[in-house]
């Protein structure tokens, strides 16, 4: 039996179609835009970095993160809420990131960053934030139309890498290329996972493990912020409870937690990359025997891919696919977030 075959049914705004479309967003050209509103020297004396945004939209700042660690030129922090740090001054750099434009959060971040006399730079798809943001003369980068937030992460990401290499804020390695090649790599990728492909379809297969079960996800330090967008897609998209933690920090708390209770209802997902250090693979495996007589019995996924951003997005990618079909195997919708918008609404109320 196909336990897929309500998919069209239960995907009326198709999210797979999204999905399969994202590596077009990393070729996504920026560089008119930039090169009209930004100039190289206004890098100079930028002394950090941040990225204000919730949710989806504060997504491409942990990738970037996690993918130029070793390449930023200057600290960088993600803030996820309204208010600015004591530090942000008019040596930093905020990129203000709102899909819709009316996030309460975000909108409160530029008018705080801007009172901070901070450089500020918006991503958004439209409303109030863009608004605000063309009368008070600030440079904005249009996302893409798509159904949700999450789904606009990879053109988020290309925005904000030629947003820093146009600044010099990073090493240059010709990084609008690794993302280019990166689009190309998951294009031969994604056909294996796409509803067409019906025979030893991976993302399917860890659908249904993952079924009726809580969801822990532990990742290699490489692959942190691929694990926590899996995370938000098992919930938004499957609308069931995930959780995250990274290699080792789980190995100094977490894991005593596998104790109780004896009885569980959990499936464990690893988020492993060739790359990573021999230390962190070692940490995977003993974690592993540590815990197996108290039910941790992970799948691991290791990721495919020539260099860190391919095995980062090609993690990306694939848990989107698992997500929406586990929202199908959950008989739901995998698009609208109707819980998120309800409490939005109470909010304003």
């Amino acid at each position: 039996m196909n336990t897929f075959s309500g998919l069209e049914k239960l995907d009326p705004e198709h999210i797979f179609t999204a999905i399969n479309d994202q590596p077009a967003q990393l070729r996504q050209d920026y560089g008119d835009s930039m090169r009209s509103a930004i100039s190289a020297d206004e890098g100079i004396g930028i002394t950090n970095i941040i990225l204000a945004g919730m949710g989806g939209s504060a997504l491409a700042g942990s990738i970037a993160k996690n993918w130029l660690f070793t390449r930023l030129g200057v600290p960088f922090e993600l803030v996820r809420g309204s208010t600015m740090p004591a530090y942000a001054n008019n040596h930093t750099l905020v990129v203000i990131s709102s899909y819709s434009g009316n996030t309460a959060e975000t909108i409160q971040a530029y008018n705080n960053a801007r009172k901070n006399n901070c450089k500020v730079v918006c991503f958004t798809n439209g409303g109030k934030l863009k608004e605000m943001a063309q009368d008070d003369n600030i440079t904005v980068f249009e996302l893409p139309t798509v159904s949700q937030p999450r789904l606009a992460v990879f053109a988020s990401l290309k925005a904000l890498v030629c947003l820093l290499i146009e600044l010099s804020l990073v090493t240059e390695t010709d990084m609008r290329r690794e993302l280019e090649d990166a689009a190309d790599f998951l294009d031969t990728q994604k056909v294996a996972w796409a509803p067409e492909w019906q025979k030893n379809n991976l993302a399917q297969d860890i659908a249904k493990e993952l079924a009726n079960k809580e969801v822990i996800i532990y990742t290699s330090p490489l692959l942190g912020s691929a694990g926590y967008k899996l995370k938000i897609d098992i919930n938004e998209n499957a609308k069931q409870v995930a959780y995250m933690n990274v290699f080792s920090e789980l190995n100094h708390n977490e894991m005593q937690g596998w104790i109780f209770p004896k009885e569980k209802n959990v499936a464990s997902l690893v988020l492993a990359s060739s790359f990573d250090s021999e230390d962190t693979t070692k940490r995977i495996h003993t974690t592993q025997e540590v815990l197996k007589d108290h039910g941790y019995t992970p799948r691991v996924i290791t990721s495919a891919g020539s260099n860190h951003i391919q095995q980062l997005l090609y993690t990306i990618i694939l848990g989107d696919y698992i997500s929406a079909y586990l929202a199908i195997l959950n008989g739901v919708d995998p698009t609208p977030v109707d819980l998120v918008e309800k409490f939005k609404k109470l909010l304003t109320d």
